[in-house]
């Protein structure tokens, strides 16, 4: 009877403390834990903030080098060249050297077409007692149309040169206007992500806080307004993290769409130095075997001729595509990075997650039309040269995929003929297992050499 009151007494007392602990202690113990946590997070996220942001404006400013790049390849920023201040095709043009290769080759051409008029006029008196279709008369005009024509291409070349700079130059000034300065790529995209972050409108965000709390009410942030137009203007450097920090918090930035926006943007303006570097040598290549296709004019009633002035032109515009595009989306991505833009609606649940997910589909998906753009103003000048253009592309891509392809089968033939090498070295049954393994290793590298073979006909 003792034994079974002092396990009751022993139950009582273990409900009390159980209760009093779940009801008194529990609640202040996790506020306290809460407390601490949050303390903790929000030292760790200011200080990992700082490192991202120093990072972040690394990046920003490779994207400047890249446009640098970008822009001296596009016609936009002048070269020197001899103490002069020139444009790089019109460098490339006004070479001493491919003005002497163009001079050889119009004396040739002259000769080719002298030729041509010649044994265009033979046929056309051997046809003159049939049909008539090609009068003498008609003949030397053609040929007196070549010999004018060769004393035009230069000038139509100059002519060309000079539109194209004008018109570059006055499509950067439009969207720069349109922007609130003439700003770099990297001052643009360090100011999108920082929409929400500058001082003067926001409140210092804490990392416990996903729902944009600390944001004041009212707040209008632009690219124009008086936090961020110093930095468009120039007088205030971003690459400055103590300049930054004063205007800034560093832990209110958008990293995953800033990140983003930097990395497509690289990417983009790289490639787009390619196709610029390539426009260049294709221009030039066209300029120089221009008197070989005006000397067929007299033999095909300038056919032949018309096709390369179609594609001399389009090739000169073709790279108004890359241009327009990459400053037109530039001139949306503030807009789409700004917290006045909600794709989702912030009532329902992960409403901000969600809203910061389509915001990045957008970003890339913008990226994309951007990298697309390069053909598209082709296609409608020449949709020949575009189509071939294309077909290029990926015919490149093949080939690189085809090499990726190639290595990774010999270097996997080769480490796997490696292992059973090291295998068969050893006694006792890793002798057998090693000649099963090199076995593997020789299939392998034959049907690799059996791929590369076949990759080398098909052209892929």
């Amino acid at each position: 009877m003792e034994l079974v009151s002092g396990t009751s007494f022993i139950q009582i007392l273990s409900n009390l403390f159980s209760k009093i602990f779940s009801e008194v202690f529990a609640p202040i113990l996790l506020e306290l834990l809460q407390i601490y946590a949050k303390y903790i997070l929000t030292i760790f996220w200011s200080i990992y903030s700082e490192w991202l942001l120093g990072i972040f404006v690394a990046l920003c400013s490779l994207v400047d080098i890249a446009e640098n790049i970008f822009n001296l390849f596009a016609g936009i920023s002048p070269v020197k060249v001899e103490g002069r201040t020139v444009y790089l095709l019109d460098a490339f043009f006004q070479m001493e050297k491919v003005t002497t290769a163009f001079t050889h080759i119009t004396v040739m051409a002259v000769a080719i077409c002298f030729i041509f008029t010649i044994v265009k006029t033979a046929r056309s008196i051997t046809d003159m007692a049939l049909e008539d279709k090609n009068p003498i008369s008609k003949v030397l005009a053609d040929g007196m149309k070549a010999a004018v024509t060769f004393m035009l291409i230069p000038f139509l070349c100059i002519t060309m040169l000079q539109l194209t700079t004008i018109v570059t130059n006055q499509v950067v000034s439009a969207f720069n206007g349109a922007q609130g300065g003439g700003s770099t790529i990297g001052t643009i995209v360090f100011l999108s992500a920082g929409m929400d972050a500058d001082k003067a409108t926001t409140t210092k965000r804490n990392v416990m806080e996903l729902d944009g709390s600390a944001d004041q009410s009212g707040r209008a942030p632009s690219m124009t307004d008086d936090v961020r137009q110093p930095y468009l203007e120039g007088s205030k450097d971003y690459r400055k993290l103590s300049t930054v920090k004063k205007d800034f918090y560093a832990a209110n930035f958008n990293y995953v769409e800033g990140f983003v926006s930097v990395v497509l943007l690289l990417f983009i303006l790289l490639g787009a130095v390619m196709i610029f570097i390539r426009r260049l040598f294709e221009l030039l290549l066209l300029y120089l075997v221009s008197p070989f296709f005006v000397s067929t004019i007299p033999l095909d009633d300038g056919i032949l001729f018309a096709k390369w002035r179609e594609l001399f032109v389009a090739k000169f515009f073709s790279g108004f595509g890359v241009i327009f595009s990459m400053r037109y989306y530039l001139l949306l991505v503030p807009s789409i990075a700004s917290g006045r833009l909600c794709l989702y609606d912030m009532d329902l649940p992960g409403a901000v997650m969600i809203n910061s997910v389509l915001k990045m589909f957008l970003i890339i998906g913008g990226a994309w039309a951007v990298y697309k753009s390069q053909h598209l103003i082709m296609q409608i000048l020449n949709p020949e040269a575009a189509t071939a253009d294309q077909q290029a592309g990926a015919l490149f891509q093949g080939v690189v995929m085809g090499t990726a392809s190639t290595a990774a089968s010999m270097a996997m033939a080769a480490s796997t003929g490696g292992t059973s090498a090291a295998l068969g070295a050893m006694g006792g049954g890793g002798g057998s297992l090693g000649k099963l393994l090199s076995a593997a290793g020789e299939t392998g590298g034959a049907g690799a050499s059996k791929s590369d073979d076949k990759q080398r006909y098909t052209g892929k």
